[in-house]
């Protein structure tokens, strides 16, 4: 009868250990950081639209200047914002130090916009400058809608180029154009947008922006280099309602994330969650399915913070 060394039988036992917790690592619940950022970014760019929709409108805000080309339409303007100083809880201090719109208006409904965030704060980093280039935005009753593309999206631009905005008319009319697509219905289908639709209610008072509520539908895709690792997240959302009466989470609508990695060492990631967002404000959204690396989440409340 063979006899197993001691070192041989302490590797026969470890081995499962290190393989199960393995296992164990490798399935989670859902990465929401991400997607908390970029519900958190779209919704202070359309803030900083519809302040400067107000603005125009004959509003005034202590911790805004803003002085435009003539008194009549057509007209440009230079507005400027200190963020931290607004306590408005959708521009907080914290991600952005000051805001710069440079604004094309054919009309008091509608506007072109260019917007620099100084000292924008992205996850654990900081950015000189993050850079939204050529906005369109149209005031419709009680709403104000806003097309918002990844090509809008400039890290540390020329500020006086990305300011200058000298459109010709074929190019106000091609910005325009994009509020006119409908947004997507479906969540797989807005996963392909490479662009957000917000629309900002101002729900009956129009004399005040701090009570509007504002709804994101499109999606996009990113990707992360570090090393030898890869990651693709891929991002949706319908109607996914930020209200002022929660700043936890969002308070209804779908959202999508979608994670495709390689590793240097361990297992592919895959994962998908559609999350579903409800009323309850508690920093949490519900996993409606999840897949892959994300199964084990299935029906289960997770962790969303704004």
């Amino acid at each position: 009868m063979k006899t197993i060394k001691p070192l041989v039988l302490v590797l026969i036992l470890l081995l499962p250990d290190v393989s199960c917790r393995k296992v164990r690592d490798y399935f989670r619940d859902p990465d929401t950081g991400q997607l908390a950022e970029t519900i958190q970014t779209t919704v202070m760019v359309a803030h900083a639209a519809n302040l400067a929709m107000a603005m125009m409108n004959g509003q005034s805000f202590p911790y805004t200047t803003y002085s435009r080309s003539n008194d009549g339409f057509p007209c440009t303007t230079l507005m400027m914002i200190d963020a931290e100083a607004d306590t408005d809880p959708f521009l907080a201090g914290e991600k952005a130090d000051k805001i710069t719109i440079a604004g094309l208006w054919t009309d008091a409904s509608t506007a072109i916009l260019s917007i620099i965030l100084t000292d924008f704060h992205a996850g654990t980093s900081t950015l000189d400058l993050l850079g939204i280039k050529t906005i369109p935005v149209i005031r419709e009753a009680e709403h104000i809608h806003i097309a918002l593309a990844s090509m809008d999206i400039q890290i540390n631009p020329d500020q006086e180029a990305l300011l200058s905005l000298n459109l010709n008319t074929l190019e106000i009319e091609s910005e325009l154009i994009r509020l006119e697509t409908p947004p997507p219905t479906d969540i797989y289908l807005a996963v392909l947008q490479d662009a957000y639709y917000i629309d900002v209610h101002n729900n009956a008072t129009t004399d005040a922006i701090s009570d509007d509520s504002y709804t994101i539908t499109g999606g996009g895709q990113l990707i992360e280099v570090s090393g030898p690792s890869a990651e693709i997240v891929q991002q949706a959302m319908v109607e996914v309602c930020v209200s002022p009466e929660c700043t936890l989470n969002p308070v209804s609508g779908m959202a999508l994330t979608k994670v495709t990695g390689l590793e240097d060492k361990g297992f592919p990631e895959l994962g998908t969650a559609l999350l579903e967002f409800t009323p309850r404000c508690a920093g949490t959204a519900n996993v409606y399915v999840a897949t892959g690396m994300y199964a084990g989440s299935n029906g289960k409340s997770v962790r969303f913070c704004l």
